[in-house]
C-alpha cells in the first residue's frame, strides 16, 4: 500500500490550525556578467510543501498524531491534506481536461489559475465527492467522477452497435442502425472483436451513408473485424465543459522521525511540544 485515502485533517483535527506553506515552484536563475538573467523552469506545476509542527498539542491530539504517523510509516505511504487556503473550485476556474470536450469518454478534472493572458491547469487527483459537472452551463447528466483519480467519466449522447469494419484506407465502419453523426463528429470506439486495435481510440469522422463512415486510420495492417463493438458520441470539441466541487492534495511526511516533547502534565490532561513535521505534495 502506498496511498491511504484518509484525510488527515479530519484524523488529526486542531493539529493542523496554523499550518503554513503552499506552492513550491524549482527554477534555476543564471545571471551574467551584464546583470540579465535567464530562468529555466524545471517544473511545469508546482508542488506543495507545507509544515504541520512547532506548536503545543494536548494529549487528544498528540495521540491521534502518533497513532496516523505510525499507520502511514513515516515517508512511506501517502494520504490526503487538506489546503485551507486552496482546496475548491467554481464553474468559472473548475475544468475537465482543457476545458472543452474531446470525444473521449474520459477526462481528468483540474483547475485554471489566471494572470492576464497567462494561465495553467493544475491537475486533481483527489476531489471529494459531491462535486458538479456542467457542458456548456447545464448539469452534465450522467456524468460522474472517481474521487481516488480526479478522472471523470462522461456518458455518450449516441451510442450505436458497429456491424462490419473494413480493412482499408480510410477504414469504414458500419452501424446497426442510422448513427445520426455527422462529419467530424470525434466517435470513440470500443468493446470491438477482432480488430481490437481500434478499442479504446477516438476519430474524427467522415459520414458517408446513414450507416457508414469513415475514420482516419489505415486498418490494411489490422487484424480483421470479428464482430461487435459500440461507435459513441461523447462531448465534442465544441462543448464547454466545467466542474464545481471541493478537493484535497495528495501528500506525505517529509520525515521519518515524529520529534515531541512533553511538556507539562495537567491534573487532566498533558501538553506535548510538535517539533518541525514537514509534507510534500506527491505527483501522481
Amino acid at each position: 500500500m502506498s496511498f491511504i485515502e484518509s484525510r488527515i485533517n479530519e484524523t488529526v483535527g486542531a493539529v493542523l490550525y496554523d499550518t503554513a506553506g503552499g506552492p513550491l515552484f524549482s527554477t534555476e536563475v543564471v545571471v551574467v556578467n551584464s546583470g540579465h538573467e535567464k530562468r529555466n523552469a524545471a517544473w511545469r506545476d508546482a508542488r506543495g510543501r507545507w509544515e504541520l509542527g512547532e506548536r503545543t498539542l494536548d494529549r487528544a491530539e498528540i495521540d491521534a498524531l502518533i497513532a496516523f504517523f505510525r499507520a502511514v510509516q513515516g515517508r512511506a505511504i501517502g494520504f490526503r491534506f487538506k489546503d485551507w487556503a486552496d482546496w475548491s473550485t467554481t464553474h468559472a476556474d473548475g475544468v475537465l481536461g482543457a476545458g472543452i470536450g474531446t470525444g473521449a469518454p474520459t477526462l481528468p478534472l483540474g483547475k485554471r489559475y489566471t494572470q492576464g493572458a497567462t494561465s495553467r491547469i493544475r491537475p486533481l487527483v483527489k476531489p471529494r465527492a459531491g462535486g458538479v459537472i456542467h457542458r456548456n452551463g447545464s448539469v452534465y447528466t450522467g456524468a460522474s467522477y472517481s474521487t481516488a483519480t480526479g478522472i471523470a467519466t462522461l456518458p455518450a449522447d449516441v451510442t450505436r452497435a458497429i456491424t462490419g469494419i473494413t480493412r482499408a484506407h480510410p477504414g469504414v465502419v458500419t452501424t446497426s442502425a442510422a448513427h445520426g453523426y455527422s462529419t467530424g463528429n470525434q466517435i470513440h470506439l470500443s468493446g470491438i472483436d477482432g480488430m481490437s486495435e481500434l478499442n479504446g481510440t477516438t476519430h474524427a469522422i467522415t459520414v458517408l451513408t446513414t450507416t457508414t463512415f469513415s475514420i482516419p486510420v489505415n486498418t490494411n495492417g489490422f487484424t480483421s473485424y470479428a464482430g461487435g463493438g459500440t461507435a459513441n458520441r461523447h462531448a465534442q470539441p465544441g462543448d464547454v465543459l466545467t466542474w464545481a466541487g471541493e478537493f484535497d492534495v495528495p501528500v506525505r511526511f517529509d520525515t521519518d522521525q515524529l520529534r515531541t516533547r512533553f511538556d507539562a502534565l495537567g491534573s487532566d490532561a498533558s501538553l506535548h511540544y510538535l517539533f518541525s513535521l514537514p509534507i510534500v505534495e506527491i505527483r501522481q
